[in-house]
């Protein structure tokens, strides 16, 4: 590369920076750039022209020697990758992966690629294994998994459930310091697309919720403590009433958690007086929903009298009384007061809806256990309105109990009912399970794969819960923003927007000449958030080739 002076024809002198090349073996020259007139004392400018376009002429030269063929997923990969480190979740799945020497593939990233795939794209393992194991970064999974080795990893998280639960419960912590847990229990259904029950003892039909009589399901009770952190699981046939669960659970969740007193907090469809003694004969605590309408009328004298009850504010009210050993709370929200008779007005609009049509009113119609509280039935297709019902339904909007056998010392009235407020929570990890994490429905036909499934799925919501807890202290400490002459609160960022905007992130392997060079793409904001919270330092845009889980 030099530079030539030419003479146009009115004799004005130009520089143009030119290079020389082989065309069938003749050298030829060609003009790259051209750098202005010849003028005197113009060396120095011409010096600088030539340097700012120094790097154009490389990457120019280089272009022809690099290739891109692919990209592949690498944001969720990085933040999980981090979390199962941190959690105890490595440790734990290499300490299994000792116990099975003769195990032919790498346990750990198994189910390190399979929880991966539970946020990048939450599929079969059938799918999974055909699509998108080949889309992620291969620095950090293996994209020659065998489809029997994801069915043999799940296997393996049932036959050791227990010991994983152990573990990171116990993890990172001093057991001689956790003296009382409030553990939060709910159940909830999980279907399959399919009516077959002759596979095992699990999939069964029986009492939906998610009102898919159609299908198989079985029921899933899960534990977490107050933040929403999952603790541990059962899995009970589809056709088990969901009062039957309780019988053993203390002693189940004292063997899992190696907690010396714990107090269990569910909703009142777990109310029963044979579930609270099945908690009471191994000296357990519960804080317990109650049923004030199944009790007898003496016993709730008194619920529904305001005047008794003490004002904690303009909102909530709360009055205590006994119900044999145990304290009975009972609490009025002006909020579900007004959800109340929201509800009973909507329910009697669609009754007076059916009663004024034409058509005949059916027996379904008559049985319906949300219509018939309020209908009066003349003869079998013949109702009205029960009048007297509905006001004495009235009175009842807003009052909810709960019965506690933890002593008043050790707990108040005010901080029974905030724990039990608490089991909002573990309705949220339902709806991530089932939701983001995709939970269901299930395609595996044996009990051992169902719960190892469910296994997979519970280790992914504990990364999950781990993540929103993270987020909300680090919101927590970047406090509020003022806007105006008022204080407006950021809304708050969920570990599913951030991990949408990671999906995006991308590893692309650049090939220069004869090295691969693996690059990252920009990191969005949110996601950048996510780092930040967990205190993951943004990673290089050169991505190190030395990586290893």
């Amino acid at each position: 590369m030099y530079i030539r002076t030419t003479t146009n024809g009115k004799g004005v002198a130009y520089y143009h920076l030119v290079e020389s090349y082989r065309d069938h073996g003749k050298v030829k020259q060609r003009t790259l750039l051209s750098l202005g007139k010849v003028e005197d004392g113009k060396l120095e400018q011409l010096a600088e022209a030539i340097s700012k376009h120094t790097d154009k002429i490389s990457v120019f030269n280089l272009a022809k020697d690099v290739d891109i063929s692919d990209t592949y997923i690498l944001g969720p990969l990085l933040i999980l990758e981090r979390m199962i480190n941190t959690l105890g979740l490595s440790d734990c799945l290499s300490m299994l992966q000792r116990k099975h020497k003769k195990l032919e593939f790498d346990f750990k990233k198994v189910i390190f690629t399979q929880i991966c795939s539970r946020f990048v794209k939450p599929v079969s393992k059938l799918a999974l294994y055909d699509n998108w194991i080949s889309r992620m970064y291969p620095g950090m999974i293996e994209h020659d998994t065998a489809i029997q080795h994801i069915y043999r990893s799940l296997d393996l998280l049932h036959k050791h459930k227990e010991e994983i639960e152990k573990y990171l419960f116990s993890y990172g912590k001093n057991l001689f310091d956790i003296n009382v847990d409030v553990v939060l229990y709910d159940l909830t259904t999980l279907r399959f697309e399919s009516t077959r029950t002759d596979m095992g003892d699990l999939r069964q039909f029986g009492y939906s919720k998610e009102m898919r009589s159609d299908c198989t399901q079985v029921v899933l009770g899960l534990l977490t403590d107050t933040e929403g952190i999952p603790l541990c699981f059962e899995v009970h046939p589809g056709n088990t009433f969901e009062g039957k669960t309780l019988d053993g659970i203390v002693d189940r969740i004292s063997e899992k958690l190696v907690i010396r007193r714990f107090i269990f907090v569910a909703d009142r469809g777990l109310f029963s007086m044979t579930n609270l003694e099945h908690i009471k004969k191994r000296s357990g605590e519960f804080i317990v929903g109650l049923k004030m309408g199944v009790l007898k009328q003496h016993i709730q004298k008194g619920f529904y009298d305001l005047e008794q009850f003490t004002w904690l504010n303009n909102e909530l009210a709360i009055y205590e009384t006994s119900f044999g050993d145990d304290r009975c709370i009972i609490t009025w929200s002006r909020v579900r007061a007004e959800r109340d008779r929201k509800s009973r007005d909507e329910v009697i609009e669609r009754i007076t809806a059916t009663l004024v049509s034409a058509k005949p009113v059916s027996k379904r119609f008559i049985t319906n256990s949300a219509y018939k509280k309020y209908i009066l039935v003349k003869k079998e297709s013949e109702c009205a309105l029960n009048q007297e019902a509905i006001n004495n339904e009235k009175k009842k909007d807003g009052f909810f109990g709960i019965i506690t056998n933890v002593k008043v010392n050790a707990m108040s009235a005010a901080e029974i009912v905030s724990n039990y407020k608490e089991l909002w929570r573990i309705e949220d990890a339902f709806g991530e399970m089932k939701g983001t994490l995709k939970s269901r429905p299930m395609f595996h036909w044996t009990d051992q794969r169902i719960i190892g499934h469910l296994m997979l799925c519970f280790l992914s919501h504990f990364c999950e819960a781990h993540l929103t807890k993270l987020l909300r202290k680090s919101e927590v400490m970047q406090g509020s923003k003022a806007i105006d002459n008022g204080i407006i609160k950021r809304r708050s960022l969920t570990v599913k927007v951030a991990m949408d905007e990671l999906n995006q992130v991308m590893a692309v392997p650049v090939r220069v000449r004869k090295e691969t060079i693996w690059l990252r793409t920009d990191i969005p904001p949110n996601a950048c958030k996510l780092f930040k919270a967990i205190g993951m330092p943004i990673p290089p845009k050169i991505i190190p080739q030395n990586h290893k889980m």
